[in-house]
């Protein structure tokens, strides 16, 4: 298809230049009759002025032809670029799928490490469909926000404030529920119950025991999780983070630029990209993508 368009392009390149050529050499041979027609005196001397009119007009089409080739030549860059942005997405994409399968895989045979560590791990998958996958992306969730449901708990564990204690208490539960956490599932519920019934002396009491289980799930999930090798996010050398999930959306930006022919702003995003190491295949193809669009730019 792209070999075919460019040849579409060249033969209207050659067929506006045989165009310009025959009406070039017919303006000439006009200007040698009138010319030798006024020397002989065929015609008067005034009439060498309409020679200036085809001088212009041989001016004028010649920066014609000259247009016409730099927009076949743009229009062929942007047809380049519509087709390289199409196949770099399919390898990309390719690339990104494989990626999943290795870790679901690990992931099937390294998920009874939760099972021998009390985790109902059987109940949560089948809650989820049996989707490893998502079962991951909870459990790094998790991680992430252990720190602040403490953090909020504790904050909240004071007259006057129990019944937000109580959500707080409620979101926890819902959210160790889903990873399996039977324990601390249960030990989330007596306090939301006890917070909502407004018993601050029960919830104070039974702190501590609720303080252990959220460090004793967070040391079982993220063994597991660093067993994997799972992580939400790139980090480049200078240390910034960028997650995965941004990182995806803005690959599909650059293509989209791409696609509408914005090799600027592409060309931008993907240098950005290219500093966070996803995977080496993907960086690789990346940074063919960039000479690529440099290559085509530069003819």
């Amino acid at each position: 298809m792209e070999y075919s368009y460019n040849r579409i392009c060249d033969e209207m390149k050659q067929l506006v230049n045989k165009s310009a050529l025959i009406w070039l050499i017919f303006m000439t041979c006009v200007s040698l009759i009138v010319g030798v027609s006024c020397l002989y005196g065929i015609l008067p001397a005034a009439a060498l002025w309409s020679l200036a009119g085809i001088v212009l007009t041989g001016l004028a089409l010649l920066a014609a032809v000259h247009f016409f080739h730099k927009r076949v030549k743009l229009l062929a860059q942007k047809h380049q670029l519509s087709i390289m942005a199409y196949h770099a997405k399919q390898v990309i994409n390719s690339i990104q799928q494989q990626i999943p399968d290795t870790l679901i895989s690990d992931s099937k045979i390294k998920i009874r490490y939760l099972a021998r560590h009390g985790i109902d791990v059987d109940a949560a998958l089948a809650r989820l469909g049996q989707n490893i996958e998502a079962y991951n992306e909870r459990a790094l969730a998790f991680l992430r926000e252990i720190d602040r449901h403490e953090d909020t708990l504790y904050d909240l564990m004071q007259a006057g404030a129990l019944i937000q204690y109580g959500t707080s208490a409620h979101a926890l539960r819902v959210q160790a529920n889903e990873l399996g956490l039977v324990t601390l599932t249960d030990t989330a519920f007596f306090h939301e119950i006890e917070a909502y019934a407004g018993s601050l002396d029960i919830v104070r009491a039974n702190w501590k025991k609720l303080s252990l289980e959220l460090d004793e799930a967070y040391t079982i999930l993220n063994a597991y999780t660093r067993s994997l090798g799972l992580r939400e996010d790139a980090v480049d050398k200078d240390g910034n983070h960028m997650t995965f999930k941004k990182w995806n959306e803005q690959l599909q930006e650059a293509f989209h630029a791409l696609e509408i022919y914005d090799t600027s702003k592409a060309k931008q995003i993907l240098n950005e990209l290219v500093k966070f190491q996803i995977d080496s295949d993907i960086t690789k193809s990346l940074k063919a993508i960039i000479t690529n669009i440099d290559d085509m730019m530069a003819n």
